[in-house]
C-alpha cells in the first residue's frame, strides 16, 4: 500500500519572456523556481538592495517601498547632492580619468535596478519577466555612484536597513529581512563594515554579499 497523493502543476508565471529565464527552471543549471513558488513567492518580506540606486522601471516599480540615498561625497553622487532620501539612480557613467589618473570612460551600468529586478520583478503580470521572489517588496539603498562607494556610506545602510540607528536619520520604517550587497572591492573587510553586518545579523535579518565575479575578487568582495 502506498499513498495516492493528489499532484497539481507547479507554478508558471504569466510573463511573457519567463521562457527565456532558463536560470529560474531549467532542471540542470536552473535553481527550480517553480517548485519554491508552490510553496513562497517572497509576500510579506522586503529585501534591501544596496547598489547605484534604481529606476522607476514598468516591471519592478509596483514591488519597491521608499528607500534612501547613502552616498554621502557629492562628486561620486553625481546627483547633485550627498545623503537624502531618494534612492533613484542619476547613472554612474564618468569619463576617461574621472575615477583616477588612467582610469577608463564608462557608461552608466543601472546596476542596481538590474540587481534589483532578479530579485522582485514583478511576477503573473502579464509584462516583461519576473523576479526570484516576484511576491517580495524591494528597498533600494544608493550607496554605489560614480567611481564606486565608500564602506562608511554602505555600513550605515546596512544599518539602516536592519532597523538600527542611524545618526542624523530617522529609523527604517520597513526594515529588511534580506540584506543584499552586488559589489566587491579589494582589502579586507573592515571592523566598521562588519560591525555592521554582525549588528543586523543580531536583528534577524540575512546578509547575502557577492562573492565576486572572479578568483581573485571572492576573498576580497565577502565579508565574514
Amino acid at each position: 500500500a502506498e499513498p495516492d497523493r493528489l499532484l497539481r502543476p507547479s507554478l508558471t508565471p504569466t510573463d511573457p519572456m519567463y521562457n527565456q529565464q532558463w536560470s529560474l527552471f531549467d532542471a540542470t543549471g536552473g535553481i527550480r523556481a517553480p517548485g519554491a513558488w508552490d510553496r513562497a513567492t517572497g509576500s510579506g518580506i522586503v529585501v534591501a538592495i544596496l547598489d547605484t540606486g534604481v529606476r522607476p522601471h514598468a516591471d519592478l516599480v509596483s514591488n519597491l517601498v521608499a528607500g534612501m540615498d547613502f552616498v554621502s561625497d557629492p562628486l561620486i553622487a553625481g546627483d547633485g547632492t550627498a545623503r537624502d532620501g531618494d534612492a533613484s539612480d542619476p547613472g554612474d557613467g564618468v569619463s576617461a580619468g574621472y575615477c583616477g589618473a588612467g582610469t577608463p570612460a564608462s557608461s552608466s551600468s543601472w546596476h542596481g535596478t538590474h540587481v534589483a529586478g532578479i530579485v522582485a520583478a514583478a511576477g503573473n503580470n502579464g509584462k516583461g519577466v519576473t523576479g526570484v521572489a516576484f511576491g517580495a517588496k524591494v528597498q533600494p539603498l544608493r550607496v554605489l555612484g560614480r567611481c564606486g562607494g565608500y564602506t562608511s556610506d554602505i555600513a550605515d545602510a546596512i544599518a539602516w536597513a536592519a532597523g538600527n540607528p542611524v545618526a542624523g536619520m530617522a529609523n527604517n520604517p520597513t526594515p529588511a529581512r534580506v540584506i543584499n550587497l552586488s559589489l566587491g572591492g579589494s582589502g579586507a573587510c573592515g571592523s566598521t563594515l562588519q560591525n555592521a553586518i554582525q549588528a543586523a545579523r543580531a536583528k534577524g535579518a540575512v546578509v547575502v554579499v557577492a562573492a565576486g565575479n572572479a578568483a581573485g575578487d571572492a576573498n576580497a568582495a565577502t565579508p565574514a
